[in-house]
């Protein structure tokens, strides 16, 4: 079968798609729809006044894939100074890459999306979902959201008493900032390659952190980051997150070398 025409794939989401989701656009759901180049088609309006707008006809065309300035001021507002820039620049093609991901691998990509709030964080499960053609091609893309903890998740499932360690562990020394953000991340559950990302720096970077600087200051025999997990997470570490972090950031739940191969 020969591939859409973009006429085709146009007529395909204005006929067919875009009706079939207005009967969401007032209901208390966060979900969007773009095409296949990523940008917004129709959204309901609870997602349009979260980034900023008051109806979501005011978003038609918007997109991360182009650090789109009128769609970073209403959402980072005043935030969007020198001194984040370059996160905030991240964090948009970070979205985009997940999206693309999503259309080019024809999976459901889901990621959490950290927004710091006054001090906060919300954070949102994302879930993009590729939306195919009768004949097979992806023409568009559904994004659903949920706030759903990420900093902090494991108190639903961990209580300090219950963490069974075989000894006493006790830091040693302060913490640099640095290694505050790497065991409070580790606590959290990211692996060393989404923390890698979540930082900036290489994963060679954390992983010699990790065996010579956090293990030695809580008197850890070789590089254990399973066990200097659990330290952290018996010590409440998980629950403090470092100002540092306060910052919008993305990370991805596909597998870490996933998003590699995408191209903007």
């Amino acid at each position: 079968m020969p591939k859409l025409t973009l006429e085709e794939k146009t007529l395909y989401l204005q006929e067919v798609i875009i009706p079939g989701f207005l009967p969401l656009v007032e209901k208390e759901i966060h979900s969007s729809i773009y095409d296949h180049e990523c940008k917004l088609l129709i959204s309901t309006n609870i997602s349009a006044h979260s980034m900023g707008y008051q109806k979501w006809q005011e978003m038609v065309g918007l997109g991360y894939n182009d650090n789109n300035q009128e769609l970073i001021q209403r959402v980072f507002k005043d935030k969007y100074t020198e001194e984040y820039r370059e996160d905030i620049d991240r964090y948009c093609d970070m979205i985009f890459k997940c999206q693309l991901a999503a259309i080019e691998k024809q999976q459901v990509v889901s990621m959490f999306d950290l927004l710091p709030y006054n001090g906060t964080f919300k954070s949102y499960l994302v879930l993009h979902t590729p939306i195919f053609h009768p004949n097979g091609e992806v023409v568009a893309l559904q994004s659903f959201s949920h706030e759903s903890k990420f900093f902090g998740f494991k108190e639903h499932f961990f209580q300090p008493a219950e963490v069974r360690l075989e000894k006493s562990y006790s830091l040693q020394n302060n913490l640099t900032k640095r290694e505050e953000e790497v065991i409070f991340l580790l606590a959290n559950g990211l692996t060393q390659e989404q923390i890698s990302r979540t930082l900036q720096l290489s994963r060679s970077t954390i992983a010699n952190l990790i065996a010579n600087q956090l293990s030695e200051k809580f008197n850890i025999s070789g590089a254990n980051t399973h066990l200097l997990a659990k330290i952290a997470i018996d010590s409440g570490l998980f629950q403090q997150i470092p100002e540092s972090l306060y910052r919008p950031f993305v990370v991805s739940l596909l597998p870490d070398e996933a998003l590699d191969n995408i191209e903007d």
